[in-house]
């Protein structure tokens, strides 16, 4: 992560804000069609020119420009570095006839949960080279090291991390704080990053940062009580719009720490509020929803331990499959992550 900052003006950073948003929203329109297998292209034509527009604002624009350039000097910084890789890639699609697009066979991944296409950035021929500005052509070496046979997604999360650690306040949010377009669906059994602010190959920091951040949805209501080895876990929904795409497992001392920092938890008769709407979301596994707002019919929690196990909904073999997974010492850390960040992050409706 680096120290320095940008200052900005307001009006600088309402600017600013809005192409951050556009650069996140190209950036997971790709993932979206690495699911559909179809053209790559494009929503990567968008992102390299998003990024290029954010760069040549902070470079060229921007009142505080000169802390900006200096990370382009004659050594650049890593992140730097990167820019000026995208910058080459930009500009050999902008300025030359060549199509600047993942290669359509490349690796897929998954199983009966679906498949993902996992790209990478293809070399830029030696004939768009040689036609290329001599300025951009100073650039190849940044591409050949950061782009070139890199994993797509994963370098348009560091772009975004680069930008986001030199102006935190410009990345665009949603209505709930969120980064627009964030996070990505998971693809089981693949431990590759979906958020920009996930910890980079490391299951300790990135499990200390999904407690540290507030669960994604409105509210989640109760539904029992599983103990495991002493250790004592609440389950229920989450619930987003009203509506739940996926269970979650917390101990009680993290329901306590959602609970103090402002998330709430609710208890109500979930089974005579809720129905099945798993037919209009296709892929999901299970939809519930409300057909009214859930803070209707259930009320904070007023105790986060209970002398008893109790479950209102599903049985234990139901929700003890789950609880096995989050439990200490039952699976790997990074089967228990990866269940984890999914009940933490993916409350919204699942993109692809």
């Amino acid at each position: 992560m680096s120290t320095t900052r940008l200052t900005l003006t307001a009006g600088e950073e309402l600017r600013l804000t809005q192409v951050m948003g556009d650069i996140q929203e190209a950036a997971a329109a790709y993932y979206a069609e690495t699911a559909s297998r179809s053209d790559l292209g494009r929503p990567v034509r968008n992102w390299l020119s998003s990024v290029q527009t954010l760069n040549d604002l902070l470079a060229n624009e921007l009142g505080d420009k000169t802390t900006y350039t200096s990370l382009f000097g004659t050594s650049p910084t890593p992140g730097a570095a990167l820019i000026n890789a995208v910058k080459y890639a930009r500009n050999a699609d902008q300025h030359v006839m060549q199509i600047v697009a993942p290669p359509k066979a490349n690796s897929l991944v998954g199983g009966l949960h679906g498949l993902r296409v996992y790209a990478l950035w293809e070399p830029i021929p030696r004939a768009v080279h040689d036609k290329l500005h001599g300025r951009t052509q100073k650039l190849q070496p940044a591409y050949v090291a950061n782009l070139e046979g890199q994993e797509v997604t994963g370098t348009m999360l560091a772009v975004l991390r680069f930008f986001a650690d030199l102006a935190p306040q410009i990345v665009h949010r949603d209505q709930r704080g969120e980064w627009t377009g964030f996070p990505l669906k998971p693809q089981p059994a693949v431990l590759a990053n979906i958020h920009p602010d996930e910890p980079v190959d490391d299951v300790e920091a990135a499990n200390l940062w999904l407690n540290n951040r507030l669960p994604n949805g409105d509210a989640r209501v109760v539904c029992g009580q599983v103990t495991k080895d002493g250790a004592i876990y609440l389950v229920g929904f989450t619930f987003a719009d009203q509506l739940a795409f996926s269970p979650f497992i917390e101990t009680t001392d993290q329901v306590e720490r959602d609970i103090a920092a402002g998330f709430p938890y609710l208890v109500g008769d979930l089974a005579a509020n809720v129905t099945q709407v798993k037919d209009k979301f296709p892929g999901a596994e299970g939809v519930l929803h409300s057909a009214n707002d859930v803070a209707t019919w259930a009320t904070p929690v007023t105790q986060t331990r209970y002398d008893k196990d109790w479950l209102s909904v599903n049985d234990l073999d139901w929700w003890g499959h789950s609880v096995n997974i989050e439990h200490p010492g039952v699976v790997p850390d990074s089967i228990a992550y990866e269940q984890r960040r999914a009940f933490r992050l993916n409350a919204h409706a699942p993109a692809r």
